[in-house]
């Protein structure tokens, strides 16, 4: 088996909330005195980091940690709307799960709207989830690893990010990055994870 534990990110991996993401910014814009944006705006947008996104929003950073406690409460009234990236994400992951492979997820999502949208879904397959700050996943990641006593090259991060792709290398870990997600696929590779992933069902050539 080439990987016994996967990591994975949460909104753009595993649950498609691109557009109940953009509808809530819209509400969060004026309270906060964002930039506002069109939605065909997304397409430029896409191509950013999370930090670029940050100052091209112009969001204050005292403001970041209220901005993002406010849209993680709005998504969780319209988290049971929203579908999976990949209709078939449960059952790639319940064929990783019966080789052995253990999973869990990471993500600056809240814990609650995880559990909901994995209840909703009847999606059960994962070992834990943890919840972190936006550029705080290597510090949980390491933590993990530490806690669990993982053998790094036994470990495989999968996200849609940018960001994602920085937290799995500073953690010495392999990243396998979705062609489905936030980021362009064009900005992900320019930071060269080791995997793109055009489908779940790669993981389980590349897992096991």
């Amino acid at each position: 088996m080439k990987f016994k534990y996967i990591f994975f990110d949460f909104d753009g991996t595993i649950a498609d909330t691109e557009i109940i993401n953009f509808k809530i910014f819209e509400q969060l814009a004026d309270k906060y005195n964002l930039k506002r944006i069109s939605y065909d705006e997304l397409i430029h947008i896409k191509k950013m980091s999370a930090r670029q996104l940050i100052d091209y929003l112009h969001v204050k950073k005292r403001k970041l940690p209220f901005i993002l406690r406010r849209g993680k409460k709005l998504l969780n009234q319209n988290i049971r709307n929203v579908e999976l990236c990949k209709d078939n994400f449960i059952d790639i992951a319940t064929i990783l799960k019966s080789k052995g492979v253990k999973l869990a997820i990471i993500t600056s999502n809240s814990r609650r709207n995880v559990n909901s949208f994995l209840q909703k879904h009847k999606f059960d397959c994962f070992d834990f989830i943890i919840s972190s700050s936006l550029f705080g996943k290597e510090h949980k990641i390491r933590k993990i690893i530490k806690r669990e006593r993982l053998n790094l090259d036994e470990v495989l991060y999968v996200g849609d990010e940018i960001r994602d792709i920085a937290a799995a290398k500073s953690s010495n870990i392999k990243i396998a990055t979705v062609a489905w997600g936030y980021n362009t696929v064009e900005s992900l590779l320019d930071h060269e994870p080791d995997y793109l992933l055009n489908d779940p069902e790669e993981l389980i050539d590349i897992c096991v």
